[in-house]
């Protein structure tokens, strides 16, 4: 297939990620695909070097040259379907698809409400309750949506230096007794890390060794200052690491033991899947699509949003129980192996734009 692959994020995120994993999949798979990003964006800078090849455009509906533009591109290149990934993508997508008359596929990373999903060939949602979302929300038809999770590619997790786990440690100032809790996300509101960070005090007046990293970017601020100022005010400051925006993650995660997601809202993230794979023990809540990925008791601890008192038993449990930590942690492993890995999931993604491509002519 020619495909045009759309993707608005600039930063490197989970969405970003994902796209250009499925870019370079599908064209390892023989398609002839071209990944559109705003200029100076990440995901063009890898592609690039992955030999993806790659155009730039500011995506602006208004004035119409970007649309026209892409609208030429297509026409020229006898692209047959669009592949649109974020908002602004999406957005782009949908009235390039009717400027160009190719159908438009637009991949479900978030809830949100939006007349472009109506508007859409069709959606790939990342959870199934991502896919019920926009049945029920955004009233998109049935037929026209279908669920492909996330998923993670194996090969970028692989870290060959078999002494990350105590090196990291080194680094960050953690010695080989701390008990370290990794949150790995960017640091907003729906993350729920304050709550996280309300858990705290029942922990550490038992086990004073654990330590929570925050791993990601703060936004906005005045989250960031808020959870500061919560850990402050119950004396658990010296605890919490707040370790910024990382691009050794798989690096990282040597270092940690559990991997907590204190969300309250999600659809399946990446980062949980990832440290699924890396066999730590997850400690997450049932929010969004996480209960498609790990089934509490079997690959980990789920608990509800916004209970401080849950995640502090779950917590406590985790750390008195080294064995069943273990078994569900090669639970999780093997979960991510079965269902939630790059080549699977992306030939489920090709066999949809088969399809969208057939009935659109």
């Amino acid at each position: 297939m020619r495909i045009l692959e759309i993707v608005s994020g600039v930063t490197a995120c989970g969405a970003t990620v994902h796209t250009l994993q499925i870019a370079k999949e599908l064209h390892r798979r023989g398609n002839a695909i071209t990944l559109m990003g705003k200029p100076g964006a990440w995901v063009l800078q890898q592609a690039r070097q992955a030999g993806v090849p790659t155009l730039e455009s500011r995506m602006k509906r208004l004035p119409l040259r970007d649309l026209r533009d892409a609208a030429q591109f297509v026409r020229e290149n006898q692209i047959e379907v669009l592949l649109a990934h974020m908002s602004g993508a999406n957005n782009f997508a949908v009235w390039l698809s009717r400027l160009a008359k190719v159908p438009a596929v637009l991949r479900a990373h978030a809830h949100t409400l939006h007349f472009h999903w109506r508007m859409a060939d069709h959606i790939i949602a990342v959870s199934e309750q991502t896919r019920l979302y926009h049945i029920r929300r955004n009233f998109v038809p049935p037929s026209r949506v279908s669920t492909v999770h996330g998923f993670v590619d194996p090969a970028r997790l692989i870290v060959p230096d078999k002494g990350a786990r105590q090196a990291v440690r080194a680094e960050l100032g953690l010695t080989p007794s701390d008990f370290v809790v990794g949150v790995i996300g960017n640091i907003i509101p729906r993350k729920g890390q304050i709550y996280l960070v309300r858990a705290l005090p029942q922990v550490v007046r038992r086990y004073p060794q654990v330590r929570i990293l925050l791993v990601g970017v703060v936004h906005p601020p005045r989250y960031g200052e808020q959870v500061r100022r919560e850990a402050e005010r119950l004396g658990v400051a010296e605890h919490v690491l707040w370790l910024g925006e990382r691009k050794d993650v798989p690096r990282l995660l040597q270092a940690i033991d559990l991997y907590a997601l204190p969300t309250l809202s999600d659809m399946l993230p990446m980062a949980m899947l990832e440290a699924m794979w890396a066999e730590l023990p997850i400690l997450a809540t049932t929010a969004g699509g996480i209960p498609e990925a790990i089934t509490d008791g079997v690959h980990g601890w789920l608990v509800p949003p916004k209970d401080p008192d849950a995640l502090a038993r779950a917590l406590l449990e985790i750390i008195d129980s080294p064995d069943e930590r273990a078994r569900r942690a090669q639970n999780a492993h093997q979960r991510v192996q079965e269902s939630f890995t790059v080549q699977p999931q992306v030939a489920k993604i090709e066999a949809i734009l088969q399809k969208v491509v057939q009935a659109y002519h």
